[in-house]
């Protein structure tokens, strides 16, 4: 399992995320999160680098104001991203619980009634799309401090933007 860069705690400041002493679960998620999703933006070599030594990249992860051509922007942090990813896995897998008789999905008491699947689905999707818009702010971060370790990167430009089509 590699190093957690985000806690429980640092979900809640953002979503509200039950209070439940499941940690194995939701590290679980944010692992997957960041070696799924972030470290595909990030490349694989910078990834590893953050993974190391995330005290190296404090400015990164955490964010905050900086300057470039005399305008001061605000960097929303690595950890910002990772949350919203680890929020959209949590919403869609969080209740998949492996049993020794197979995979069930927890319920809750008479009172309440599960989520539906197009729910899920749809706060899924919205917090993906919510993730990739933080990681723009924090990919022009990288790019206007001149980071030389995402320089380094070679990754493709994405192409998540929207496509019309005129249907006639």
């Amino acid at each position: 399992m590699i190093q957690p860069l985000i806690t429980k705690d640092e979900i809640a400041q953002y979503k509200q995320i039950s209070k439940t002493p499941n940690n194995d679960k939701i590290n679980q998620i944010i692992n997957e999160a960041q070696l799924l999703d972030v470290s595909v933006l990030l490349g694989n070599e910078f990834f590893n680098k953050i993974i190391k030594d995330p005290s190296s990249y404090t400015d990164l992860l955490d964010g905050g104001d900086y300057i470039y051509k005399d305008v001061t922007y605000t960097n929303y942090g690595l950890k910002m991203v990772i949350i919203y990813y680890t929020w959209a896995r949590y919403v869609m897998f969080g209740s998949q619980i492996d049993t020794p008789f197979s995979m069930v999905e927890k319920l809750n008491g008479d009172k309440s009634q599960p989520v539906s699947e197009a729910s899920k689905k749809s706060a899924y999707s919205t917090s993906r799309d919510e993730a990739f818009q933080l990681w723009e702010n924090v990919r022009l971060y990288l790019i206007r401090t001149d980071n030389p370790d995402y320089k380094k990167c070679k990754i493709p430009p994405n192409s998540r933007g929207f496509r019309m089509t005129k249907i006639n």
